[in-house]
């Protein structure tokens, strides 16, 4: 998993992209997500919640 996390001064805004190819779904070679937030715990928080939510996702597909 990538992560890139970075800050754009010129809108003021923390921005972050996320590629996977470990938990992309399945039949997919890969996965992107991106997003962005004036603050920086939203931002981190979005993160956070991306991975678990592919983490999860992934867990339950490969239990079935």
């Amino acid at each position: 998993m990538r992560l890139q996390f970075w800050h754009s001064p010129t809108v003021d805004e923390w921005r972050w992209s996320l590629y996977t190819s470990t938990y992309a779904p399945d039949g997919k070679a890969c996965h992107q997500e991106t997003g962005t937030s004036k603050d920086i715990r939203k931002a981190f928080d979005d993160v956070a919640n991306t991975v678990e939510f592919l983490v999860d996702k992934k867990k339950k597909e490969d239990d079935s």
